[in-house]
């Protein structure tokens, strides 16, 4: 009797499959696309990458397939208003990788990826409330690669966007005291 219950249910699994595929050929307009992740998937594995990193225990691979999930995702979907959120974490994400790389070219690669993606998200959602920390992140990662110029333009940009914000009072006072703001001359008549 077990046997031809587990058989019948097999049966039915099969001839389900067929239907589905004879279904999917006889609409020939139709193009077959690969399938992507839906964003309650792509929320989870964001859930699990940051439970992991809370807890020290950092997935590189995991990080990296969540930025490709987002990314890919938000390309998708650019009216679906997780999309924003979506591209801010997965610059942050690509940050945190790049910067976990003991590899120098490839930190370097992976740092100007994650700029790219927080650009995309300046580009294509400029009202997105959390806009102020696209620009602090995209600073933050200019300053860890020593690239002063493009740190202090961006960190600028986020003092005049957004110069209310208690972060961005912040930002200025960094841009003063760390010599972003001041000529060599100005800071040499600081030792004196």
């Amino acid at each position: 009797m077990k046997k031809s219950l587990i058989l019948l249910f097999g049966l039915m699994v099969l001839l389900s499959g067929c239907q589905n595929a004879q279904e999917a050929d006889n609409q020939p307009d139709k193009k077959m696309e690969a399938p992507h992740k839906d964003s309650k998937a792509i929320i989870a594995l964001y859930k699990e990458v940051d439970s992991l990193t809370q807890h020290g225990s950092m997935d590189r691979k995991k990080m990296q397939q969540f930025v490709n999930e987002a990314v890919d995702y938000a390309q998708l979907h650019p009216k679906d208003t997780l999309s924003p959120h979506f591209l801010l974490y997965a610059g942050v994400n690509q940050m945190q990788v790049a910067f976990s790389n003991a590899n120098e070219k490839q930190r370097r690669e992976q740092a100007l990826e994650a700029v790219n993606i927080l650009e995309k998200l300046r580009q294509n959602y400029p009202d997105y409330h959390n806009m102020i920390y696209a620009y602090y992140y995209k600073g933050q990662i200019y300053e860890n690669l020593g690239m002063r110029q493009e740190a202090a333009s961006t960190y600028r940009a986020l003092v005049e966007r957004f110069p209310d914000t208690e972060l961005s009072k912040n930002i200025a006072a960094y841009l003063q005291a760390d010599g972003y703001e001041k000529s060599a001359e100005e800071i040499m008549q600081g030792f004196h």
